[in-house]
This record gives C-alpha cells, sequence and structure tokens, in this order.
C-alpha cells in the first residue's frame, strides 16, 4: 500500500521545519497528529526518517531523500493549484521594470480597471524582465534598442533621450554651453555607459576616454539622484514629462534625437490563447 497524501504532507511540513509543533500549526492539525502521520509513515516504509532529540527532530540519511523528493513534488502540486486559481480568477501576470510600471502604467492602471472590471492583474517588478525563466508570466515588457525587437513582439512606446539635470546642478556646475562642456560634469548611469555614449554620439561629441560616474540598475533612482543635484542623466521622453513639467530636473539643452529605445510587448507560452491576455495587449497597445 503507498503512503497516504496526508501523511506525506504531513512529513513535508515537519521536514522544512524542524520541528512537529511548526508543521502542525501550518497543517491547522495537532503536534500528535504529526506524530501519528510520521510514525505511520516510518513503519509503511520500514525506515527511520526523523532522528529525534528532545522537542527537535533531525533528519535521517533515508528522510533526506524522502524530503528533497516531497519538497519537489508538492512543490509543483501547489503551482498546479495555483495555476487553475489564477486561470478561475482570470488573472494576468505582468512582468515589467520599475521606471515603466511606475511613470507609464500606475497613471493608466484605473482606466484598465474600468474598462476591464472582470479581469485581475499581477504586475510583477523586475529590474531586466523576460531574462530569466519566471513560472506562469503572462506578459512581459520589455526595455532595448529599437533595432533588437524580434518579430514576436509588438512596439509599446518609443523613447527619445535628452540630457538633464537639476537646476541644483546647474548652479554648482554651470553654465553648461556646449554638449562637451558635460564630459569633465558628474553623471550618472543606467546598467551601463552605453546612454550616454549615444547621446553624446548624436551629438557629434567625440568621446576619447572612458566615462567617470557611477551605474546604476534602477532609473527611478537615476532620476532621483538628478532631482537632487548628484549628476547629470541621460532622460527618455515620454516617461519624464511629469518630472519636466514639475521643474524637478530640466533639459539641459534643446536637442531633437530619432528615438533609438522603445518597450515592446511580449506574450508567454500558450497565454495568447486567452482572452483577458489578447485584451490587456490590446488595452496596452491602444
Amino acid at each position: 500500500m503507498k503512503p497516504s497524501l496526508p501523511a506525506l504532507r504531513a512529513f513535508e511540513a515537519a521536514a522544512r521545519h524542524g520541528r512537529f509543533r511548526a508543521a502542525a500549526e501550518e497543517l491547522h492539525v495537532t503536534p500528535t497528529a504529526i506524530s501519528h502521520h510520521i510514525r505511520g509513515l516510518e513503519d509503511q516504509l520500514g525506515v527511520q526518517l526523523f532522528l529525534r532529540s528532545g522537542r527537535d527532530v533531525v533528519l535521517s540519511e533515508d528522510g533526506k531523500r524522502l524530503a528533497e523528493a516531497t519538497a519537489r513534488a508538492f512543490g509543483i502540486l501547489d503551482e498546479a493549484v495555483r495555476t487553475v486559481q489564477r486561470q478561475s480568477r482570470k488573472v494576468v501576470r505582468l512582468v515589467a521594470g520599475p521606471i515603466f510600471t511606475a511613470r507609464w502604467l500606475m497613471p493608466r492602471i484605473s482606466d484598465f480597471w474600468q474598462t476591464h472590471p472582470q479581469t485581475e492583474l499581477e504586475v510583477l517588478p523586475s529590474f531586466r524582465p523576460g531574462a530569466g525563466d519566471r513560472e506562469n508570466i503572462d506578459i512581459v515588457i520589455r526595455w532595448g534598442r529599437m533595432s533588437e525587437i524580434t518579430t514576436h513582439a509588438t512596439k509599446l512606446l518609443e523613447l527619445s533621450p535628452v540630457a538633464i539635470a537639476s537646476q541644483k546642478f546647474l548652479s554648482d556646475h554651470g553654465p553648461i554651453n556646449r554638449p562637451e562642456d558635460l564630459l569633465s560634469l558628474p553623471l550618472l548611469h543606467q546598467r551601463n555607459h552605453w546612454g550616454w555614449l549615444d547621446w553624446f554620439a548624436a551629438m557629434d561629441v567625440s568621446v576619447s576616454g572612458p566615462l567617470r560616474g557611477s551605474i546604476f540598475e534602477d532609473a527611478n533612482v537615476l532620476l532621483r539622484g538628478a532631482s537632487e543635484g548628484q549628476g547629470a542623466v541621460i532622460g527618455w521622453l515620454p516617461l519624464i514629462d511629469q518630472d519636466l513639467a514639475e521643474g524637478r530636473v530640466v533639459r539641459l539643452f534643446d536637442e531633437t534625437i530619432a528615438a533609438t529605445h522603445s518597450y515592446f510587448v511580449e506574450v508567454r507560452g500558450s497565454s495568447p490563447a486567452r482572452r483577458e491576455v489578447q485584451q490587456l495587449v490590446g488595452w496596452l497597445t491602444s
């Protein structure tokens, strides 16, 4: 006879917590029930799963092997249950970067709720959306060069680079009359130096040596530093429209550079067949 599911669940919880009482609290049963399940499992398998020392329990070698297997099995089962629940609730899971979420998605989210009140949207933050394999993601909103957009992705928003800083920065380091003046001033970078290098190239400025300045992953942190006068940064229109309108930063030049980067939408796996996913993609790109 195979071990019962409740017995294996009791063992998995006890192995994970290292104490029967903690496992009992998680499963809403008594510690005695956990102990009975595990003793029955040991009798059925003919091995000792735990080495008992007072109130604490330590896995035996056989217990460790079984614990690894039950952890994987119940992990798969729990994920499957969450998937079924998510689909029954018409949940769409979207992964996007923090600045897109804060500057573009959040100001518009109430419109989505009003348009599609039956769909629940889960937004998962990621500095590099789509870079890793994450379970049950329906939509990825990625930021990158327009030349790198794949054929199965849909362009969402074009971005144009401009040099920005705060009035405090201008007072401390100005006047800044020419783009090449920035080469000797504090610069802040997002992810790498390519944002500034592309901007200098577009402004016909030769960069002979390596650029200096701190590198940050989060563009929101970068904009905070710029607004506090810590350095000049490359901002992306239209994401910084509100920062400019409210005077937190100002444009250093009246440059017009063609859009080089964009946000684009990718739909994952079998998600395109789901009506809710199609609705969200249509809303995003409308």
